[in-house]
């Protein structure tokens, strides 16, 4: 066993890739390692959630594809987010309804009810800047932060308006309280599926242009700063909606999260390593 001391955990957003976090989580849990605090953006927010409330990653596993490993219930689901006013419009999708449908029950009402600190990010979309939620109703500020534009409406709260926080930071590990490490996990910065000719639709275009937008950004951003440890594994290649895809998003993050725990097993922090240490699937 490594000896990995105190670390915080960053999980990206990226769609049903996100769901590609799970595998990390599950060794975490093997190697009984506990984040100190967990930040996470999007889908990463609400995989983050689980996580805080307690949940285990074999937990989570058998919750998705209770959800998504049926394509009804998956269709069920989606219907009962639109609302009244969302039947016939994807884009009129309510982000808090999507939430309520798909978060487990065990998950708190609240921040506080956590059993690890989370920090959720949104972006105020009047302000033109990050928002970090860490305390009050947990649903809500989860709803802030996957409201991705042109999918769903913009989610207000509080007295502001929020949409999707990949738009400021989608991978929040300078988000996090000081700790001796951060161990970032992206599942966003690879190019999606497709034959090159294809003419996607206007909402697989739209998150499309934002995943674009969101490894440009996070790669200025690594020039500057960077966590301890960057995993990226091979579910960034999913489309944002793939949702369907469940079984094929967990198996492409495998082999990143198998390189992980290996490396995890034999870490000590006294040795010398480049910041960050980067794991792949490849």
């Amino acid at each position: 066993m490594g000896q990995l001391g105190e670390f915080a955990l960053a999980l990206s957003g990226g769609g049903a890739a996100a769901l590609g976090h799970v595998p990390i989580l599950e060794v975490l849990d093997r190697l009984e390692l506990r984040p100190v605090a967990v930040a996470g953006t999007s889908m990463g927010a609400v995989i983050g959630a689980c996580h805080a409330s307690g949940m285990d990653g074999a937990a989570m596993r058998r919750h998705l594809e209770g959800v998504l490993g049926d394509r009804w219930s998956l269709l069920r689901r989606v219907t009962g987010a639109m609302g009244l006013e969302g039947l016939g419009s994807l884009p009129a999708m309510d982000p808090l309804r999507m939430v309520e449908a798909f978060l487990p029950d065990g998950v708190p009402e609240r921040f506080e009810d956590l059993e690890i600190p989370l920090r959720v990010i949104a972006t105020d979309y009047h302000a033109q800047e990050q928002k970090i939620f860490d305390s009050g109703p947990l649903r809500p500020a989860l709803a802030a932060s996957i409201a991705i534009p042109g999918v769903f409406r913009p989610h207000a709260l509080g007295g502001r308006v929020y949409v999707d926080g990949g738009v400021v930071n989608n991978l929040p590990f300078d988000a996090l309280p000081d700790a001796a490490m951060v161990i970032a996990v992206d599942m966003a910065t690879e190019t999606p599926n497709g034959d090159a000719g294809e003419v996607p639709g206007t909402i697989e275009c739209t998150m499309g242009a934002m995943q674009v937008m969101m490894r440009a950004m996070l790669e200025l951003r690594m020039r500057t700063e960077a966590p301890e440890m960057l995993v990226r594994s091979g579910a960034g290649r999913f489309r944002a909606l793939e949702f369907h895809r469940l079984r094929e998003i967990l198996d492409a993050s495998a082999p990143a999260a198998e390189k992980l725990q290996r490396l995890l097993e034999g870490w000590t922090e006294e040795a010398e390593r480049p910041r960050p240490v980067v794991v792949t699937g490849d």
